[in-house]
């Protein structure tokens, strides 16, 4: 009886990362190949994995790649359905970053649903189109494979109404603009994860910090999402590595009516030149201003975690109280000194850092006798996607889809 993997594919404005994982039965089993195409457009830098044994070069399919991100998804599936050997791919999922209000858990890709979701781009500029190039390419190296959509947004479905309104005509909220939120395939991982490892009582009450190049925050009541920083699009929320996060509606007003910058300025300048970049001058990677001495990068840091401090204050609020913290993403898992600089601002709130753990980057972060268990889960947002993919793509490649 041969083996089968199922695939999947995170398509990214600079970067691609492939995952294959065993299918054990209806689910997806251990993970036996990963890959990550990084520096793009302008890099092509390669690492991956088979069975824990790591690739060194650039697979030539890779090199002679064209530039477009469906072309790229292809050559890494085709190289990467070679190095599985004999297991065959069953199917392939991916994520796609904005779902709206009709997709509430994942479903199989075609024609009509990548269309409408195509319509959504305009709330996600930097992912929905590179997600959705990505099946493309998958359709374009096998026609027949069948495929699914994991959604970021489908997680944050379970927030209540008050939680996705903004004070707006109300008309404008029945036509969807709404606090979606994003980051929820990572969310769902950690549910997951804290229901396997922690009793119920000991985790009603979660506040999560997915930290990376992006960053939002979700408190979770009993494992489902019951408020999010991220709303309408992913700009929202706190400051990221060239994301502004929040701020004053007023500031966007004045930068086009009395500095006369168009719309397109404006975007740019809050997803590209704003955040760690902008605050500090310096660059957009915490890596780099924790090591420079520029006043101007300690500064960024500070902001940085005085804002994801307070918003953990106010999804504590949400949820009336904390029991777990997370941190997760490549922030949150890899600096210890971001952990520290947010904790030491949540005292009052029952957080208390265990130094040793928490430098050597330990999953138990916190004291003994802390109020608040503070814990650093590593992020698998494909592990989630290999999940949903198998619930709705059967052997056969008819729709077998289960909402989360």
């Amino acid at each position: 009886m041969s083996r089968e993997a199922i695939l999947t594919v995170n398509t990214g404005s600079s970067s691609i990362k492939l995952a294959a994982y065993e299918v054990e039965g209806d689910r997806a089993g251990r993970r036996v190949l990963k890959a990550t195409l990084s520096g793009l457009p302008d890099g092509r830098d390669f690492s991956a994995s088979i069975d824990d044994r790591a690739v060194e070069h650039l697979p030539k399919s890779l090199q002679a790649a064209g530039d477009e991100k469906g072309d790229l998804v292809a050559a890494l599936a085709g190289w990467a359905s070679e190095a599985l050997g004999d297991r065959d791919i069953r199917g392939v999922g991916h994520r796609v970053v904005h779902g709206g209000r009709d997709f509430t858990g994942p479903v199989r890709a075609g024609a009509e649903v990548v269309e409408q979701l195509r319509k959504l781009s305009v709330l996600a500029p930097s992912h929905q189109e590179e997600n959705l190039a990505g099946v493309a390419g998958i359709e374009k190296l096998w026609p027949d494979m069948p495929q699914s959509l994991s959604f970021d947004t489908a997680f944050h479905r379970t927030q209540p109404r008050v939680a996705e309104l903004y004070a707006i005509p109300r008309e404008l909220s029945d036509e969807g603009l709404l606090r979606f939120g994003f980051h929820g395939l990572s969310y769902a991982h950690i549910a997951d994860v804290l229901e396997e490892s922690l009793a119920p009582e000991d985790c009603g009450r979660v506040v999560v910090a997915h930290l990376g190049s992006g960053a939002s925050l979700c408190a979770m009541r009993n494992g489902q999402s019951a408020a999010t920083s991220m709303g309408l699009t992913a700009l929202d929320g706190v400051p990221m590595a060239t994301r502004s996060g929040s701020v004053d509606p007023g500031l966007v007003l004045h930068l086009i009516k009395d500095r006369g910058m168009s719309a397109h300025e404006v975007s740019e300048l809050l997803y590209k030149r704003s955040g760690l970049l902008g605050l500090s001058g310096i660059s957009g990677d915490v890596r780099q201003l924790l090591a420079s001495d520029d006043p101007a990068a300690r500064e960024a840091l500070d902001v940085y975690a005085y804002r994801i401090a307070r918003e953990i204050s106010s999804l504590a609020g949400a949820v009336q109280g904390l029991d777990v913290l997370v941190f997760t993403g490549g922030v949150g898992e890899n600096s210890w000194q971001v952990r520290e600089r947010i904790c030491g601002r949540l005292g009052w709130l029952g957080v208390s850092l265990d130094g040793t753990a928490n430098r050597e980057g330990r999953r138990v972060a916190h004291k003994g006798g802390a109020t608040v268990k503070t814990l650093v889960i590593p992020a698998d947002e494909e592990a989630v996607i290999a999940r949903e993919a198998l619930s709705v793509l059967s052997l056969d490649g008819r729709d077998q889809s289960s909402p989360r």
